[in-house]
């Protein structure tokens, strides 16, 4: 006869049902240890990092990718605390995230140690919390990644008790469940007709593609609008390749910066397909002409007053205005015209004395196999990188923008290797950000990443802050790193290192790495002073 399965071979039951293949971590010595043994019996690989922050940004950024939910695992206390920037990676850049974390047992209430209320510090982050204590965990698991999959996709938090997912699970509590297709409904007819009213008056509208415009369904439906309106798209950083930047009517980001302004200030119409208040500056809209939202869903905190709002499947949303604009408002130069303004702006500075940051992002692209990935970290790098590299699909650049944390562009880039074995990924980061998470190199060699760059933008300095802090006519304090050879570190970790210090070593050392079989960091030194040319010439 069959054993009964623990309530933690359920959980790895219904991961593995979900299309969960890993999960990330770092392992306390309770909980952690079922979960591993269990999820291996389901043939899900447990991969161990060096810090709990980067497990749950690899974990996010696996959903991302996948489909599938992302899995954390920590253990309680300082495993749990040290994830939170990672766990509000999942809920700003909408993520859906299982965090599991170990709680204390019911009988240990003298117990001090490592205790703090841990739900008590996730609630400004989940959306949604168990302990598993009902008589049916599976289906509490259902729901718990039903709720993290519902726009606006986030973190949903589950507090493990080693006594209880150690215990038989309730009968019935594993039998396999499907889950139940909705079809989508086509939004309101007084909604539409709101937005048609607005787009029948418009010759030369802009669509600004947001992040839901990165889901497949979506991204088809944008590039059809596009073209059968024949006018001008700008993508935020998380839309980046839903409409393909090789089209001739991609302008580049929208940034809320200078860059596009007088584009968006020639318009007499916007069509905000698929944006997030989490991807837009804090600072005021400031175009009077009016805007028609498309949205999976409403938001907390409007960023704007939309003329209209369709709410809903965006696909189906852009199908019913697809005849609402004639196209023929905006001639084909125009468009070209302020897509080269934007990369021009983006390779601003002049001759400088090292290595200008344009530079390196077009010899990795000129190096780079097709179809590679990017992961780009925060920083004053990120402006050349998202304004020049050329995206053609969804997902194929992956940035925190909710968050915009340093330290993501490594975890990340590891996450598609992991997922995508095959395909080449470039993490894009400043000194500033590898420092807060250059311990996972040593993950990124043990879990087998093969085709996966580190380029360091390194300048020995905060150069974003910097540039503020100039602006503001104050003294240079506080914003200078030592030096630091990264090619040497990346060595220590087992990853290839080269070091590239002048202009003419660049495009041999991109060659190079892409050469390679194992993690390769290609530690550059930037002169920093381009950047305040481009910050002004992009943002303004």
């Amino acid at each position: 006869m069959s054993r009964t399965r623990t309530v933690a071979e359920v959980l790895a039951e219904r991961l593995a049902a979900h299309g969960v293949r890993r999960f990330f971590g770092v392992p306390g010595g309770d909980c952690s240890l079922d979960l591993i043994e269990a999820a291996a019996g389901f043939g899900i690989d447990f991969v161990v990092t060096r810090t709990e922050t980067a497990a749950a940004i690899m974990a996010s950024v696996t959903a991302e990718l996948t489909g599938a939910p992302g899995v954390l695992m920590t253990t309680r206390g300082p495993g749990l605390a040290n994830a939170v920037n990672g766990i509000a990676y999942a809920s700003l850049d909408r993520a859906p995230l299982l965090v599991l974390a170990d709680g204390h047992e019911p009988d240990a209430g003298h117990a001090s140690h490592q205790r703090f209320d841990q739900a008590a510090l996730m609630r400004p982050l989940v959306k949604a919390e168990s302990a598993l204590e009902g008589p049916d965990p599976a289906a509490e698991i259902d729901r718990l990644i039903a709720i993290a999959a519902e726009p606006p996709q986030g973190p949903v938090y589950i507090e493990l008790i080693g006594g209880r997912i150690r215990a038989p699970a309730p009968p019935g509590s594993d039998v396999a469940r499907g889950a139940s297709p909705t079809r989508a409904a086509p939004p309101p007819a007084i909604d539409v007709a709101a937005a048609e009213a607005v787009l029948r008056a418009s010759r030369r509208p802009v669509i600004i593609a947001g992040l839901q415009a990165a889901e497949a369904g979506a991204a088809a439906a944008l590039r059809d609008l596009a073209r059968a309106w024949a006018c001008p798209v700008l993508a935020t950083y998380k839309a980046k390749g839903a409409f393909p930047d090789a089209d001739p009517l991609a302008v580049g980001p929208f940034i809320s910066g200078a860059a596009e302004d007088p584009l968006l200030r020639s318009a007499d119409a916007i069509l905000l397909f698929g944006g997030d208040p989490i991807e837009f500056l804090p600072q005021p809209w400031r175009y009077p002409v009016p805007v028609v939202l498309l949205s999976t869903h409403a938001f907390a905190r409007p960023f704007l007053a939309p003329a209209a709002t369709l709410v809903g499947d965006l696909a189906l949303s852009a199908a019913v205005l697809a005849g609402a604009v004639a196209p023929g408002g905006w001639r084909a130069g125009e468009i070209a015209a302020a897509r080269e303004a934007m990369r021009a702006a983006a390779r601003s500075g002049g001759p400088t004395r090292g290595i200008a940051p344009h530079r390196i992002v077009e010899e990795a692209a000129a190096a780079a196999p097709e179809g590679t990935r990017i992961a780009v970290d925060a920083g004053a790098h990120m402006l050349p990188v998202m304004a020049l590299w050329q995206a053609a699909r969804p997902r194929d650049v992956l940035i925190s923008r909710g968050l915009a944390t340093m330290g993501g562009a490594l975890p990340s880039a590891i996450a598609s290797a992991l997922a995508e074995p095959d395909r080449p990924v470039i993490a894009f980061t400043g000194d500033g950000g590898l420092m807060m998470c250059v311990a996972e190199l040593g993950t990124a060699v043990q879990a087998g990443c093969r085709k996966l760059v580190v380029v360091v933008f390194n300048d020995a300095a905060m150069s974003m802050i910097e540039v503020k802090q100039r602006r503001r006519q104050l003294p240079p304090r506080g914003m200078d790193y030592a030096p630091a050879d990264f090619a040497a570190v990346a060595r220590g970790f087992g990853c290839a290192g080269i070091r590239v210090e002048a202009p003419d070593q660049l495009a041999a050392a991109m060659r190079d790495a892409f050469q390679a079989e194992r993690p390769v960091v290609v530690d550059v030194a930037v002169d920093r002073e381009a950047y305040h040319a481009v910050l002004r010439a992009l943002r303004g």
